[in-house]
């Protein structure tokens, strides 16, 4: 659908910035697919039992993106303003850029999160062994 609507727009003359949202929608379904083919490859289950049920089918929706955008590659060359493909190309270095920084920040976080969870069980379990402890001594005290 992004796509269909990324050549009207350079159809009629649009700039990169007008198709944002369109070219961002494209990129993102290029990255979607390959980051899924990646965690497929390396989880556990396809490589206990060697099996990549659905490779064919990515590497299908992976060729028409590159079919698309070999196309829009055309289109922007044809009928575009000069340079409008060049453009194109420093806006998907750009965005490539901005999303892995974004997962790093996020990686980051999550890191920072699980120390923060692994502090707190482990101040919990000290706590909870101490007063048990504290309550053991209590109740077997010689009177």
């Amino acid at each position: 659908m992004a796509i269909g609507q990324v050549k009207t727009l350079i159809g009629h003359g649009k700039d990169i910035s007008g198709m944002g949202k369109q070219l961002g929608a494209i990129l993102t379904a290029e990255e979607t697919l390959k980051a899924q083919g990646e965690s497929k490859k390396r989880s556990l289950f396809s490589q206990a039992l060697g099996k990549d049920e659905d490779s064919f089918e990515e590497f299908m929706q992976l060729e028409k993106i590159r079919e698309a955008r070999k196309e829009i590659e055309s289109m922007m060359r044809l009928y575009g303003r000069p340079g409008l493909y060049g453009d194109w190309v420093k806006f998907q270095v750009e965005e490539r850029k901005r999303k892995k920084e974004e997962a790093e920040e996020r990686a980051k976080a999550r890191e920072k999160l699980t120390n923060i969870a692994q502090w707190f069980l482990a101040i919990v379990i000290v706590f909870g062994l101490s007063f048990g402890l504290l309550y053991w001594a209590w109740v077997n005290r010689a009177v």
